[in-house]
């Protein structure tokens, strides 16, 4: 029923074994689970990421492969290509899934198949630091969730998703929506590649099902490898060029400034 795609990069490996594990306990037991991988095979850290690996494909239902290119999109697009299930879950490698997240979307697929987008709600937990005391902090909030969401207008469900961007984790979408798009994921972006995927789909019919469940945990943490186009490579300025050229991409595409956090703000 799911493709849980799952991109990693330089994860630590005690992440992407409670990734993989919950994974494997979801209640819904029909999906098959595609791991690219574009870690360095210098990485300190690669050997005992392996490890895991190894641990977990004895489970025929997870297949891990090579990246066969460079960044998250193309990374999405090249596990995307090896299944074939009617529907595509993605799951990053330092996020993790409570056991009912699938059996949600499996409800809500179900009651409304006209949607093009579904997403659940996570738990995100922040580090702060204070400077001068040293002093570290763990703050709690709820993403990718979307206040009074069902009772908005459909102009307004649009507009609401475009400045609240949907945790990529926590999405699920219809492979036949995904295909008759021109491109997928689109590889010359480093910022707001998942952003401009959902717009692109909602496009297509303006159809966002909001499913109003916590279903997993999304860290956000300072060593996240995948923002700003880290993984692609080069110089700062070339990642600094890289950052403008995709926001004004973008704004050409969807009439909206992207920010450098990930936010997406009116063009006027």
């Amino acid at each position: 029923m799911f493709d849980i795609i799952v991109p990693i990069y330089r994860i630590k490996p005690e992440w992407l074994e409670q990734c993989l594990a919950s994974i494997q306990r979801q209640t819904v037991s029909d999906w098959q689970c595609y791991v690219v991988d574009g870690t360095p095979e210098d990485w300190p850290q690669y050997d005992k990421l392996m490890s895991v690996v190894d641990s977990f494909v004895s489970d025929t239902r997870i297949t891990y492969v090579r990246q066969t290119g460079r960044g998250v999109s193309q990374a999405r697009n090249q596990g995307i290509a090896l299944g074939s299930s009617p529907y595509i879950a993605f799951l990053d490698g330092d996020d993790y899934w409570y056991d009912e997240h699938l059996i949600e979307f499996v409800n809500y697929m179900r009651d409304e198949p006209d949607g093009v987008i579904y997403w659940t709600a996570a738990d995100c937990y922040l580090e702060l630091v204070f400077p001068k005391s040293g002093e570290s902090h763990r703050i709690h909030r709820i993403s990718s969730h979307i206040i009074d969401y069902d009772h908005m207008s459909p102009r307004e469900k649009h507009k609401a998703i475009c400045l609240s961007p949907l945790m990529t984790s926590q999405v699920a979408i219809r492979r036949v929506d995904f295909e008759s798009l021109e491109f997928g994921f689109d590889t010359e972006l480093c910022l707001g590649e998942d952003q401009d995927l959902w717009l692109r789909l909602l496009a297509l019919r303006n159809r966002g099902v909001q499913i109003p469940a916590v279903t997993g945990e999304h860290r956000a943490h300072a060593e996240q490898t995948t923002q700003g186009g880290q993984q692609l490579g080069g110089t700062d300025s070339d990642r600094i060029e890289r950052l403008e050229r995709s926001k004004e991409v973008f704004r050409e595409r969807h009439d909206y400034y992207l920010s450098g956090n990930g936010l997406v703000r009116d063009a006027d």
